[in-house]
């Protein structure tokens, strides 16, 4: 067995505000990490990457919720974001942040005390102050040492003025320094290190009274973390549930240095085509045919660059698998599809795809009128030639904006009442080659 020496973690090994930390998440894998003891060797140098994210310590003064009356925050309290979103739609959690109290003096502490989100269906930031702070740690900690605490805090949804409810979340934990000796991961060999259990029982609460909603939900987990002299944040940390003594991990992040993730081969395999090079502004309409793979559970957004004056028609939209495009102005156009599934996000330009040119057969009636009437109009439009019949019309806004398109029928007529108040073009297209088009007021 090696022999190394045992270490005490302090106050001084948790982070500062302006310390910046690396750490990277990982596939939970077949890894044992329920064994233990002391002067022991814990080997996790094949732990994968799925992806990597940097903390960054903060003054709550350089937070997202610095404009909140944190009554009763501690003074030196650490900020960090601990995610982006969490839970879906209006239901969901935004910018969260925890807020951590670092106490040298005794007793020597490293406290959760506050948080920070902001509710979807409110918009606005929330804030909350531990009422009974969660001691995470209490130091010194030394191999064997055993504690325990109780924390409860409530977070307004809202503020003072104008609040939907609160959410509450209050239980206890366990701490127990179970093990001692090194560890090695990806980030390094043989990192001395004691190992820590926190058995952790919360109830998490939502209550929104002008809904009549109080939901509580149970939220009971364990935590182990293998703690260091060296690298402020655990060197590794892994989160799960333990059911008649089988330890499940449901996360899983350790202390790193930059990496790349590895590319996933299920992440999307971008390819497309258009059925034409080149067209007319407002003549032809482009269609796209999607072979990205693979098809089942991909979505898509296509976008153009320029995008003003682009048109997605016969129904579909930037986000339609295989759309339709109509183009309005003149110019060059590159075409961008992105593609998201499970496995990742991937996306693909084609430079300068699509050339749009002005039609050569362009005749402008406006000065004479013979192209449709009455103008201006309330309601419907008729056009005054047979030659119309079966033909496109387009109507654009004078943003070059399509805002109705129809083939002409036997009646030669149009419906315009729905068009908003305005100016508008009017477009006809005659059998792919002759443009006439005419202004057109809506009264």
């Amino acid at each position: 067995m090696k022999l190394s020496a045992q270490i005490t973690i302090t106050a001084s090994n948790m982070p500062s505000i302006g310390d910046t930390i690396r750490y990277t998440t990982a596939p939970t894998g077949t890894f044992n990490f329920v064994k233990t003891g002391a002067n022991y060797s814990w080997d996790y140098s094949t732990l994968g990457i799925n992806s990597q994210t940097v903390d960054k310590y903060q003054a709550l003064t350089s937070t997202p919720y610095s404009t909140l009356a944190f009554t009763g925050m501690p003074t030196g309290a650490i900020g960090v974001k601990i995610a982006d979103s969490i839970g879906q739609g209006q239901a969901a959690f935004k910018n969260i942040y925890n807020f951590y109290e670092k106490r040298t003096n005794a007793p020597s502490k490293w406290n959760a005390v506050g948080t920070g989100f902001t509710l979807s269906a409110l918009g606005l930031p929330a804030g909350g102050v531990y009422s009974d702070k969660d001691e995470i740690y209490s130091f010194p900690l030394n191999y064997n040492d055993k504690d325990s605490t109780t924390f409860a805090v409530k977070t307004l949804l809202g503020n003072i003025l104008f609040s939907l409810g609160y959410y509450k979340q209050k239980g206890y934990r366990i701490n127990t320094v179970e093990g001692w000796g090194t560890i090695t991961t990806p980030y390094g060999n043989n990192i001395s290190c004691l190992k820590v259990k926190s058995y952790i029982n919360e109830i998490d609460s939502l209550v929104i009274p002008t809904a009549s909603l109080s939901v509580g939900f149970p939220n009971i987990k364990v935590e182990y973390k293998w703690l260091s002299t060296t690298e402020k944040i655990p060197v590794l940390e892994v989160v799960g549930t333990e059911v008649a003594g089988v330890f499940t991990p449901t996360t899983i992040k350790y202390r790193d240095h930059y990496r790349l993730a590895p590319v996933s081969p299920l992440t999307p395999k971008i390819k497309f085509t258009v059925d034409k090079a080149s067209g007319k502004v407002a003549i032809d309409t482009f269609k796209f045919t999607n072979t990205t793979t693979p098809a089942f559970g991909t979505a898509y957004t296509w976008s153009v660059i320029p995008s003003t004056g682009v048109l997605f028609v016969k129904g579909t939209t930037p986000t339609t698998k295989n759309p339709y495009m109509v183009f309005a102005n003149t110019g060059v156009y590159s075409i961008k599809l992105s593609a998201t599934n499970q496995a990742g996000v991937k996306d693909s330009i084609a430079t300068n795809m699509i050339t749009i040119s002005n039609g050569s057969g362009i005749k402008d009636v406006a000065k004479n009128n013979v192209f449709f009437y009455p103008n201006p109009t309330k309601n419907n439009i008729f056009f005054n030639t047979p030659a119309f019949e079966n033909q496109l019309c387009r109507i654009f806004n004078t943003s070059g904006q399509l805002v109705f398109e129809q083939i002409i029928g036997k009646d030669l007529s149009i419906d315009c009442s729905n068009l908003a108040l305005g100016v508008y073009n009017v477009i006809v297209i005659e059998g792919n080659t002759n443009i006439y088009q005419q202004q057109l007021i809506k009264e």
